[in-house]
């Protein structure tokens, strides 16, 4: 009987912590089964840093489960635009809507100028006219974006936009400070650089599969038409990673001039508009 090496069973625990990290952070599903009785049974903090390797992969999963939805429902004859609400209705139940508390909290800050203040709003429960504007444009975005895919498209699609908007977020505590001593945002500081790149790598591969997919199974083909499928994939990988980085640094020079760094609610802006930004650009390539 072949006896697995300590080292294997310590990396295979330590992917099921991870994973159960990053699926706990950003989902409400149960996580109890990822992990082994000696993890469930431990008290210590959780490895949230070490975790983010995975994040791009989690919100992967969530547009998944978001675009076969979406094209299920359509499947049975809802129109594009309801289909695309209760998609994004079920998102919302599956995440817990936490990247959106973040957009809300975020817009909400700024109907003050002081620091200080803008950090305490963000941590107020409630919501304001900025917050509820924020989300209103942003569902507005997303819906239309995903009514206007056609269905073949509506899977990998977002798919993509999940992958792409988790690792946009990371670049925020890579290229800013922890704007509060305390918290999220503090406990992904110092960024662990593998991680970092592990997940960035992660969602560059997955991007470009997924890419290519779409593209070998759009009608009309994607353009330039009557081209080598490298020269169909690089543009339009090209116009989606442009968009997810607009997003992020939109979002990131926002946090550097009136918060002085970065914050959760930061955060789940970034992922928030990546969203909303990668599945507008994806409306320019496939569209009905």
């Amino acid at each position: 009987m072949t006896r697995t090496s300590p080292f294997a069973e310590n990396l295979f625990s330590r992917i099921r912590l991870d994973l159960a990290c990053g699926i706990g952070l950003l989902t409400r599903l149960p996580i109890n089964g990822l992990l082994s009785a000696r993890q469930r049974a431990q008290s210590g903090p959780w490895p949230l840093a070490r975790s983010l390797w995975c994040w791009p992969l989690v919100g992967g999963a969530v547009g998944t489960f978001t675009g076969s939805m979406a094209w299920g429902l359509e499947a049975m004859h809802v129109a594009a635009l309801p289909a695309a609400g209760l998609a994004l209705a079920a998102q919302s139940a599956l995440t817990g809507a936490f990247h959106e508390d973040g957009l809300a909290d975020m817009a909400d800050s700024y109907g003050t100028h002081a620091r200080e203040r803008k950090l305490e709003i963000m941590r107020d429960s409630r919501i304001g006219s900025y917050g509820v504007l924020a989300l209103c444009l942003s569902l507005l975005v997303r819906a239309g974006a995903i009514a206007a895919l056609p269905a073949p498209a509506l899977v990998g699609g977002l798919a993509l936009a999940g992958l792409l908007s988790r690792a946009t977020l990371l670049w925020l505590p890579r290229l800013l400070p922890p704007a509060r001593p305390d918290g999220l945002a503090r406990s992904l500081s110092p960024l662990p650089r593998g991680a970092f790149a592990v997940a960035q790598s992660f969602a560059f591969l997955l991007a470009a599969l997924l890419m290519t997919v779409l593209i070998n199974g759009s009608s009309p083909p994607v353009p330039p038409e009557n081209q080598p499928l490298f020269w169909r994939l690089a543009p339009a990988l090209g116009l989606v990673i442009s968009a997810a980085g607009l997003s992020g640094w939109l979002v990131a020079r926002s946090a550097r001039k009136h918060l002085a760094g970065y914050t959760g609610d930061v955060l789940g802006a970034a992922a928030t508009v990546a969203d909303c930004l990668v599945l507008a650009a994806l409306t320019i390539l496939f569209h009905n």
